[in-house]
């Protein structure tokens, strides 16, 4: 889902004094908040690199001491942001103390210092959490007039009409229901309302002290449980997902369609999802809450049922359905990701063997020089939303694979791509 790109844009840039020629020199730091344990570091923009020895300070804000110091990385630029510009890390992992600071350099004789930000355990995902819960329950597509339309909305070419209620609305600027689009590019499509859901689920069974602590626990369970919903109810009669609920732009409810979409919004009647657009992670987390044993429209058994039913239709049909009729590396992630869930869940081997497979298959992908190739021949992965989710599929797996052989080459290709991560 583009909207949950919205939800995590947490880094904040102050911008104070001048530097040599009286251009601004910028300090981004994350103003929300930095894990006490965590990976912490501030950024330092000037026209110009700075001296290889120059310092930059943390500045406790009710003593105003300095608490810590250290050296500046070595200015680099980022061409494609400006040709005008360079950057500097500055690198604070070492502090572990609670407490509020600010970030203070000191160049030409001129002091800057950042937006004062805090350091504390746990405070990121306590204050970020929550957050985004609220931000996908005001993302809900139940307004009457979309619970109404949605009911009964027509399938692009044909009269045939089924029940897709439920769901989050993409944007605020596009109310329509995503389980993926682009998926006639083939390697730019994301995962959208399954990924989303399967996230809540994940959070919900990774985090649960912390967003019990934070008094979300009952909304949270039931906003996966929600997406669950709608998942299972965009299964159709005969095994596949329904991939997108349009709403054209416009106003009207009834223009509502089950479509396929091309560029530029043109539609289709190629709305049936093959793994990589939406059919694998939708799957997934259907497979997984199922373990909850917890009711809202379905049960746990009827979650586990259609992911099962959907996982023997999706095999069999995927490649024709994808759009180039052929697997890349996102089929190979999703599909590892319903093979893993299903495998948890049930211990069937068919799924053993398949989430085998797909994981042979992503570390097959590895590049000599730590990179994963998307296609059959020499195409770089590179995704704006599903970067990171061939490692999270493959950690997934291993959760339950036990095989030594299976292990240490899946323990191989994360390390492989640690080198540029």
């Amino acid at each position: 889902m583009r909207t949950i790109v919205a939800a995590v844009g947490f880094y904040i840039l102050s911008v104070c004094g001048f530097f040599a020629s009286a251009a601004p020199v910028e300090i981004f730091v994350n103003q929300v908040a930095y894990e006490q344990n965590g990976y912490k570091t501030g950024i330092v923009k000037t026209d110009r690199p700075v001296d290889h020895h120059t310092r930059f300070e943390l500045v406790e804000k009710g003593s105003q001491k300095v608490v810590f110091s250290g050296i500046l990385q070595a200015s680099q630029q980022v061409k494609d942001w400006s040709v005008n510009n360079w950057y500097a890390i500055a690198d604070f992992s070492a502090l572990k103390t609670p407490g509020t600071y600010r970030l203070v350099v000191k160049l030409a004789g001129k002091t800057d210092s950042s937006y004062y930000f805090p350091v504390q355990p746990g405070l990121l995902p306590a204050i970020t959490i929550p957050a985004i819960l609220q931000f996908f329950q005001h993302q809900r597509a139940q307004s009457p007039e979309e619970l109404g339309a949605d009911q009964h909305v027509l399938l692009y070419g044909s009269d045939k009409r089924v029940d897709l209620r439920g769901g989050w609305c993409d944007a605020s600027g596009d109310v329509s229901k995503y389980f993926s689009h682009l998926a006639y590019t083939n390697f730019m499509l994301p995962q959208q309302i399954p990924m989303v859901t399967w996230s809540f689920i994940n959070t919900a069974e990774q985090l649960p002290g912390l967003i019990h602590k934070a008094g979300i626990e009952e909304a949270f369970n039931d906003e996966a449980l929600y997406g669950a919903d709608y998942l299972l109810r965009s299964l159709s009669e005969e095994g596949y997902f329904y991939m997108t609920l349009f709403s054209y732009f416009k106003k009207d409810p009834e223009e509502r369609r089950v479509v396929g979409l091309l560029a530029d919004s043109k539609t289709t009647p190629d709305y049936q999802c093959a793994w990589r657009e939406g059919a694998g992670m939708a799957i997934a987390a259907l497979a997984r809450i199922s373990k909850w044993n917890r009711n809202r429209d379905y049960n746990a058994a009827q979650y586990l049922a259609g992911a099962e039913r959907a996982f023997a239709h999706v095999a069999l049909n995927s490649l024709k359905y994808a759009d180039d009729g052929k697997d890349n590396i996102i089929d190979d992630y999703c599909a590892l990701m319903a093979a893993s869930e299903l495998w948890i869940a049930t211990r069937k081997t068919v799924y053993q063997a398949e989430a085998r497979k797909r994981a042979s298959n992503l570390c097959k992908r590895l590049s000599a020089t730590g990179y994963f190739i998307a296609d059959d021949k020499n195409r770089p992965f590179w995704h704006a939303a599903d970067a990171g989710l061939p490692v999270v599929a493959l950690v997934r797996y291993l959760d339950i694979e036990n095989d030594r052989n299976f292990r240490k080459a899946v323990l191989a290709t994360i390390k492989g791509l640690s080198i540029i991560i």
